[in-house]
């Protein structure tokens, strides 16, 4: 098998040491009208507590796929997912919700945001899944914080359709932020930033004490990171 799974970090900048994630010998395939493709095969990773990694790869190639098998939205057809030594696959669709919602922050390529709803109330809504148990105060504190440090203070009451397409990715961000989860997943982040802005996101989330899983085709976020992996022929593989 020509997998590369990399051996558990040191202490991140969380003070851990477990894996966040673990995928082990997960294979995802996707079947059509002309047959079933294999899109992921015997792929192993793991990332630990507070480690930043990104995984690039050509278009196509199941950069995605691989994040939604590790969020729980798509399920293996072998194969085991593990988040915080938990398997996805022993849960249900309410518990793995509930996963996300707590431990788990996706950010899309697409801006993925709820339409009627103002840039705040994008956040606050995230925060609201929470099983913190946050007071209406202290939501209210958490959306407005966040899109303050994204540079968005002056844009929270907007909706989406009234944001450029860099503003609605960076609130997109702090929906996913918004629980300071484990992990963060986070699919093009920068690709809609002007440079300075794009900068200042990726210091912010290279500082945030949560493991991060950048998909990027942006060469010099790929290499800032702990741990640098690509997708090749299926398979994923250290560089």
């Amino acid at each position: 098998m020509t997998t590369t799974t990399k051996d558990r970090p040191e202490a991140g900048p969380s003070g851990g040491t477990d894996p966040v994630v673990e995928l082990r010998q997960v294979t995802k395939s996707f079947t059509s009208a002309t047959g079933s493709t294999v899109v992921v095969e015997d792929v192993d990773l793991t990332i630990g507590a507070g480690e930043k990694a990104s995984l690039v790869g050509p278009s196509g190639s199941g950069k995605s796929t691989l994040l939604a098998l590790i969020a729980g939205l798509l399920q293996p057809d072998s194969g085991t997912v593990l988040i915080d030594g938990l398997a996805q696959s022993e849960l249900g669709d309410r518990a793995r919700a509930q996963v996300r919602a707590d431990r788990i922050g996706i950010a899309l390529q697409s801006d993925n945001l709820i339409p009627f709803l103002s840039a705040r109330e994008n956040v606050e809504l995230a925060l609201s899944f929470s099983s913190l148990g946050r007071s209406r105060r202290a939501i209210r504190a958490r959306a407005g914080e966040l899109l303050d440090s994204l540079g968005l203070a002056d844009r929270a009451h907007h909706k989406p359709r009234h944001l450029s397409g860099g503003e609605a990715q960076r609130v997109a961000l702090a929906v996913a932020m918004a629980n300071e989860p484990a992990l963060l997943l986070a699919d093009e982040v920068v690709a809609s930033l002007d440079s300075d802005t794009a900068v200042r996101v990726v210091e912010m989330v290279l500082e945030a004490e949560f493991a991060v899983l950048f998909v990027t085709h942006h060469a010099a976020l790929a290499d800032r990171v702990d741990s640098r992996y690509e997708l090749v022929d299926r398979r994923v593989v250290s560089r």
